[in-house]
């Protein structure tokens, strides 16, 4: 593992427990090196949260590239496609969201666009199980806005703290309702 590869992991760590609050002194401490090592790999933490933000989308999209290359059934790629979504998001905090939207706008943009693209994979993989008749005919125009709202609604920092939930916890749920409806 290189240093900017032991840096990332233990910023993401590090944002498991204190959110974006951490400091390059907490990296320091996790990994046990100098603020001169640590400043040799990276010029500051604006510069750590880009590269945790694209590393997260980078890792995930090299594993959607696998869940699409691969011949399972329409229905399974859905429910893995989701379910790596939601090993994304665990562990993150309910304040995380709001820290990144405050603190790093660039980032949340990145991060929101991320998310948009995802529900649009999720609806082409939908759609290509319901042209092939594997899953029940929806109107896809009516999931996409459900997902794409529901994510937006969910992000919400109060919306999380009002409810004692975590990000991962939300996400969860959404996909339980999706998946498995709403009746017992």
């Amino acid at each position: 593992m290189t240093d900017k590869e032991r840096l990332i992991q233990a910023a993401i760590d590090e944002i498991k427990i204190r959110s974006l609050r951490f400091t390059m002194e907490d990296l320091t401490r996790r990994l046990r090196v100098s603020k001169t090592s640590l400043y040799k790999v990276v010029s500051s933490k604006d510069e750590v949260i880009h590269e945790v933000v694209d590393e997260l989308i980078n890792s995930f999209n090299a594993k959607e590239a696998e869940i699409l290359a691969d011949n399972k059934p329409v229905a399974d790629k859905l429910k893995i496609f989701t379910q790596e979504f939601m090993k994304l998001n665990q562990g993150f905090d309910s304040s995380l969201h709001g820290d990144l939207r405050r603190s790093y706008k660039a980032e949340w943009e990145k991060w929101i666009a991320f998310r948009q693209a995802k529900i649009e994979v999720f609806m082409s993989i939908l759609n290509e199980g319901i042209n092939a008749g594997t899953i029940r005919p929806v109107n896809s125009a009516v999931v996409y806005q459900c997902l794409s709202a529901s994510m937006n609604a969910i992000s919400s920092p109060e919306f999380l703290a009002d409810n004692n939930l975590t990000y991962s916890q939300a996400v969860d749920t959404l996909q339980d309702i999706v998946f498995n409806g709403l009746t017992a």
